[in-house]
């Protein structure tokens, strides 16, 4: 959807981090974007009867106009639907299905398409409302890929628990409270949503978007098409986002770089939300 003040938050601080490192005379690439695949763009082009891209163009073009009104000294804006971004995705792809990591299986449970996130029955609030959105999720079950992200629970737990990779401390201990329950296996494909880019050797799949969304901090540096780039800027120094994406983050993200045998970001810093009497400002609340 066209940004909000969140985007423009977090934006905004990795701005003013950019600009100092550039002062103190730091090598800086200040990467940002939008990923534009999955399930929910799908439904929301289809509402509007448009195609998925277009609509897509119609709300990239409005964070670029947001971002030159900010005076935002981004070095590279990534798209998920460049084909820069879909063919290093796919090279990903076909490393991490031959890590012994990936294997066939059936899943059921409850998706949120706006987080396109799936959730375990005592996440959800009362009436199976997403905890982030407030809304009804969807019972969804599919024959997908699943990554084996419980195999590496133990590297996951020494990479939060002791290092600065997980930010600020809060959000580490949220993290470990996860680890304490611990992790499931995740689908890294979706059968029945046709907006995303095609597993390889199985074109009846698309990558799971967020598989797809957090390459973007490597196909836009040069992950298989510019190995000197990608090699002065990779492993990234931070990465900042919201809260609530944290899981994907330090979870997912780091257990798949480390199936294809490629360092993990130094650190990730997850900032809270603004709010209003004490609930997330979001267009979904309406607040």
């Amino acid at each position: 959807d066209v940004p909000h003040i969140g985007h423009a938050y977090t934006t905004i601080a990795a701005d003013v981090l950019a600009r100092y490192h550039r002062r103190m005379g730091d090598d800086v690439f200040f990467l940002t974007g939008t990923d534009e695949h999955g399930q929910n763009i799908e439904r929301i082009a289809a509402e509007q009867g448009v195609s998925p891209h277009e609509y897509c163009d119609t709300i990239v073009a409005q964070f670029k106009r947001l971002w030159e009104m900010l005076g935002i000294s981004h070095d590279y804006f990534v798209r998920t639907t460049d084909e820069r971004h879909v063919k290093a995705v796919q090279a990903f792809a076909k490393v991490l299905l031959a890590s012994g990591d990936v294997y066939r299986g059936s899943y059921s449970g409850w998706y949120c398409p706006r987080c396109e996130a799936f959730y375990q029955p005592e996440e959800l609030l009362q009436d199976h409302l997403c905890p982030v959105h407030q809304r009804a999720v969807e019972w969804t079950e599919e024959d997908n890929y699943f990554f084996a992200l419980s195999r590496y629970e133990q590297r996951l737990h020494h990479l939060i628990a002791e290092t600065d990779f997980a930010q600020p401390e809060i959000r580490r201990n949220e993290l470990l409270g996860v680890l304490r329950q611990g992790l499931q296996d995740f689908s890294i494909s979706r059968e029945r949503v046709r907006w995303g880019v095609p597993l390889p050797d199985d074109p009846d799949q698309v990558l799971y978007v967020w598989v797809d969304a957090l390459l973007n901090y490597i196909t836009a540096i040069g992950y298989a098409d510019d190995p000197e780039t990608f090699q002065r800027y990779w492993p990234a120094d931070v990465q900042l986002m919201a809260k609530e994406i944290i899981r994907f983050h330090c979870l997912y993200w780091p257990a798949m770089l480390m199936a294809v045998g490629l360092p993990v970001p130094r650190q990730v810093f997850a900032h809270g939300w603004l709010t209003k009497d004490g609930q997330k400002i979001s267009k979904t609340t309406g607040n």
